[in-house]
């Protein structure tokens, strides 16, 4: 074959290798659908082929070195395992965490829903039955949110602080781990624990302080809560693949959610440290509950335009 019909037989198989590698070293592989990767691996064969043909036919052309820089990249893409950075960790936290709590929103918002029915029924029943507040809360807890009434003492900050935060770090882990319960057990935590939370703010409103208990829950609580609902969407996206696994197999389907479940775990638990600190430096400051709750609003605010970064990014 001639070198000028060569080039204008596979010139637009090469354009294609080229413009699939542009989007993998701007955005990387994950950018690319399952059908672009299938296409990428097929054209870079395509391409290695060519490129010895030309070695062999056309050893003074210039499109050896084309070709020859052509599939470099693509092997390079193919082969190359590509280490941790910071950069990459930078890319996650900024963009990459964002995106995955946009593109999984309707995950959230069902373990958002599951977490609030159960705040508003326990809510209901405790505050129109508070003796049996027991069934939802440790009983030393229930006596410490009535004696804070009836002898008027100080708030048991250690014993509260500590029963929240242990709570929403075991909630968190759990709905994520036990959506290889087809979801089940997912669901059951997200509900249970919203009952739990129900069930102690009731207390409160009956007993205690009201200023003073969400002074003490919201300035980590925000965070730590939005926390256990993505944990809670990281177990559904398990359970959906398993229970409708699509064009793929179940086993396929099941590897591929771990792996985005897995990645907004792991913004979980930079969140979970975050709140950490919080419940551990400034929740137990001496200062005004009212200025605690400042911190809180401001906390959700930061939060709320955090999880908008792709919206405004769409933009650009």
């Amino acid at each position: 074959m001639q070198e000028s019909k060569f080039i204008k037989k596979y010139s637009a198989t090469w354009e294609k290798l080229e413009s699939l590698s542009s989007i993998i070293n701007k955005k990387g592989v994950k950018s690319l659908s399952s059908k672009q990767v299938k296409d990428f691996l097929n054209i870079f064969k395509q391409c290695s082929h060519h490129l010895a043909y030309t070695r062999t036919h056309f050893p003074n052309s210039n499109i050896v070195s084309y070709l020859n820089n052509l599939v470099s990249k693509g092997h390079s893409h193919v082969y190359t395992v590509k280490k941790s950075s910071f950069r990459n960790f930078k890319n996650y936290i900024f963009s990459g965490f964002p995106e995955l709590l946009k593109k999984n929103r309707i995950y959230l918002l069902g373990s958002l829903g599951f977490f609030t029915l159960g705040i508003i029924i326990s809510f209901l029943f405790v505050l129109y039955k508070p003796e049996q507040a027991h069934l939802f809360l440790p009983g030393d807890l229930v006596e410490s949110i009535k004696a804070n009434k009836l002898g008027g003492g100080e708030w048991n900050y250690p014993l509260m602080s500590s029963y929240i935060m242990i709570n929403n770090i075991t909630v968190a882990l759990r709905a994520f781990v036990l959506g290889i319960t087809l979801g089940l057990g997912t669901i059951y935590v997200l509900f249970f624990n919203g009952t739990m939370l129900g069930a102690l703010t009731a207390l409160v409103y009956l007993y205690a302080d009201p200023i003073k208990y969400w002074s003490l829950i919201l300035p980590h609580g925000i965070i730590e809560l939005s926390a256990i609902f993505i944990s809670g969407a990281a177990g559904l996206i398990i359970a959906k693949s398993i229970l409708l696994p699509g064009k793929y197999s179940r086993k396929h389907a099941l590897i591929a959610a771990s792996k985005q479940a897995v990645s907004l775990v792991i913004g979980v638990v930079f969140m979970l440290i975050i709140a950490g600190i919080i419940e551990g430096f400034f929740t137990p400051l001496d200062i005004s509950n009212h200025l605690k709750l400042l911190f809180a609003a401001i906390t959700a605010i930061i939060l709320s335009i955090y999880c908008s970064i792709p919206y405004f990014n769409k933009q650009d």
